[in-house]
């Protein structure tokens, strides 16, 4: 048995600015050919889950090319077809079947599907017979095209993200089984005219765990497959967004869509229950940060990193400078010529300077610090999250700035290039031990709370605005369908 192996991965946001290019994923994980191994994107990942279920089924593997980025802004034409084209090109016309992770939402400049379009370059490469498996994301936006070309497709059960490598070994193992068997399982789907922010989507408890638990029931009928909930990222502008659920069957004889249909019922009724918020104005939010007994990560929601907001949010940071509590916060922002600056006056000096340019009001309004320079660096990090599995990010020259203007003693970590702030590294990219902190920014509605549990499990959630919002009123979507929950109450 012969399948083709390859990634494309990386969730993008319609209203980040910017864009995600070439050198944008090579500076990630970016592997083609026989650079490809087991862990070339991490050991706890869906590839590698993928690689041991074809490894102990004696399949001959055909590495195409994997390329994994972090949430950002949209990805340029140019990359995806440089992806595209190496993936399909290093099929071989006698495999038996492809796999592929991706995500599920990605988001081109010049295509708003081009997983789908990836699906049916591959389906026209292999022939309408040999079959095609993904895993995906769980706020995967699964569209019609992805539908028309995927025969095997299952996602994520967990958020936070913590069962990548199950979700691939599970979507290889569904193909191993289909191509032994001689059968074509078949993916339907369902959608339920809805989005919602992440903060609820935590599958441990809630709303949430009651729609997982339907998934894993319903797994238990004959002749299916794998049951999957998806609830879509919000910011997307694109005209299928809304929550689906997907289920893959044994086959055209088994209708998978009554319990797609029932679960994406389940999901609506539960509509409002994921409009609940805990999110703090975000004054309230640092003070509290900074108040409690022991380390307390504060999360600024609208500049979440793992949604692709870019990083430079200066919300936090403006919110820290008027602070009037006595504490010590620690903090990062991404902006690449004050980085620069910081990072060539080196160890030691006092600095002043102008931190993103945004205008007056926006969430990235330019703010001007004055700090002494506590140490540099410019060197990877390696992601401890789970979700993560263990990959490397360039967060580029990077400095550690020393801001006492106010009560508040403010540890700033200003670097290059945007990273995912979903567990410490940032910080401890400068040997420190966070612990040591009352507060600690992370970037993420919900996936930052397994990243930071190694150092505490309070937080508090900062209802920022930006281009990750939990307030999705303030974001101007242009494509989006209409009715769509919660903008119009249907």
């Amino acid at each position: 048995m012969k399948i083709a192996l390859g990634a494309f991965s990386i969730e993008s946001n319609s209203f980040a600015h910017g864009q995600t290019t070439l050198d944008d994923f090579k500076k990630q994980i970016f592997f083609v050919g026989n650079e490809i191994t087991r862990d070339c994107a991490g050991p706890t990942v869906e590839l590698a889950g993928a690689w041991d279920v074809f490894t102990q089924a004696g399949v001959d593997i055909v590495p195409t090319l994997v390329a994994t980025s972090s949430p950002r802004p949209p990805v340029t034409d140019d990359a995806f077809d440089v992806i595209s084209d190496g993936i399909v090109n290093a099929i071989l016309s006698d495999v038996d079947g492809v796999y592929l992770s991706l995500h599920g939402a990605s988001y081109c400049q010049g295509d708003d599907d081009p997983e789908g379009t990836l699906l049916e370059m591959v389906r026209k490469k292999i022939g309408p017979d040999k079959l095609i498996s993904i895993s995906l994301d769980l706020h995967a936006y699964f569209t019609k095209k992805m539908l028309a070309y995927a025969d095997i497709a299952t996602a994520y059960r967990t958020a936070p993200h913590i069962d990548l490598y199950e979700t691939g070994a599970r979507a290889a193992q569904l193909l191993v089984d289909a191509i032994k068997n001689g059968i074509r399982p078949k993916v339907y789907r369902a959608e339920a005219p809805m989005i919602t922010s992440a903060e609820r989507h935590d599958n441990t408890k809630g709303p949430f765990k009651e729609l997982i638990d339907l998934c894993r029931k319903a797994e238990e009928n004959e002749g299916i497959l794998s049951v999957s909930l998806l609830a879509t990222q919000p910011w997307l502008d694109v005209e299928e967004l809304g929550w689906k659920v997907i289920v893959t069957t044994t086959g055209s004889d088994v209708d998978g869509q009554l319990i797609a249909d029932e679960i994406t019922r389940a999901a609506w009724d539960r509509r409002e229950q994921f409009m609940e918020t805990v999110a703090l104005p975000p004054p309230e939010a640092l003070h509290q940060a900074v108040t409690s007994s022991g380390l307390c990560a504060v999360s600024d929601l609208g500049d979440a990193t793992n949604g692709g907001s870019p990083g430079d949010s200066t919300v936090l940071l403006r919110e820290a400078l008027r602070s009037k509590d006595s504490g010590t916060f620690i903090l990062s922002v991404a902006d690449a010529k004050a980085a620069e600056s910081a990072y060539a006056a080196g160890i030691g000096k006092e600095i002043t300077l102008a931190i993103c340019d945004g205008a007056p009001g926006e969430y990235n309004e330019r703010t001007t610090i004055t700090g002494i320079i506590e140490k540099v660096a410019n060197k990877k990090i390696q992601y401890t999250h789970p979700a993560a599995g263990g990959s490397l990010d360039d967060p580029g020259q990077s400095a550690l700035i020393k801001i006492t203007t106010s009560a508040l003693t403010t540890y700033l970590v200003l670097h290059a290039n945007p990273v995912r702030v979903i567990d410490p590294v940032i910080y401890e990219l400068f040997d420190l031990d966070v612990r040591e902190f009352s507060a600690v920014q992370a970037k993420s509605p919900n996936g930052f709370k397994v990243g930071f549990a190694r150092v505490t499990t309070d937080y508090r959630l900062a209802n920022t605005e930006g281009p990750t919002s939990a307030d999705l009123f303030t974001l101007t979507f242009n494509k989006r369908p209409k009715p769509l929950f919660p903008f119009e109450r249907i």
